[in-house]
């Protein structure tokens, strides 16, 4: 009984780091994204399929507002490229109403087909990996943008060239 009980529990192994890197930002379609990559052990970066995850977020945003916009998105947001053990899994994130997290969709890509990208599962935010770097984008969004009042624009270049901890 003992056995069958721990072998229902082996998807909870302990926590291990992942390698995390600080991809070059994008300003497309008016967006102004940061990207990061996270790699699972034996998974290496691969560039087309970030630039593909990127493509492929761009063309499911909504049209990108502006900073000024109070009753919209700031067109300021950040993608997650995870080369995770089964697909490669990217949500993306974006600013919106001054203090509000958006999270429209998730997209997946399977590893037969690693530049092809799909819908994710609705209802997953994200893995305690991805959710590693919403916290530290939280942070730097609540120091610099509304950490001060003085010079938005200067702000938001703050916010763009803020490090995480770990990248």
């Amino acid at each position: 009984m003992l056995q069958l009980w721990r072998r229902n529990l082996e998807h909870l192994k302990p926590f291990e780091e992942r390698e995390v890197l600080r991809l070059d930002s994008i300003n497309e379609q008016s967006w102004q994204l940061k990207r990061y990559a996270i790699l699972a052990e034996g998974r290496t970066f691969e560039a087309e399929v970030a630039a593909a995850a990127t493509a492929e977020a761009l063309q499911r945003l909504p049209k990108a507002g502006s900073l000024a916009d109070a009753i919209g998105n700031h067109g300021i947001g950040f993608q997650i490229i995870h080369f995770a053990e089964t697909a490669v899994v990217s949500p993306v994130f974006y600013w919106q109403w001054g203090s509000v997290l958006a999270q429209p969709f998730q997209i997946k890509a399977q590893w037969n087909r690693p530049t092809i990208f799909k819908d994710g599962v609705d209802e997953i935010v994200g893995c305690i990996w991805e959710m590693n770097i919403v916290r530290d984008e939280v942070k730097a969004w609540t120091d610099t943008m509304l950490g001060r009042s003085q010079n938005p624009l200067e702000q938001l270049s703050d916010y763009l060239n803020a490090g995480l901890e770990f990248a």
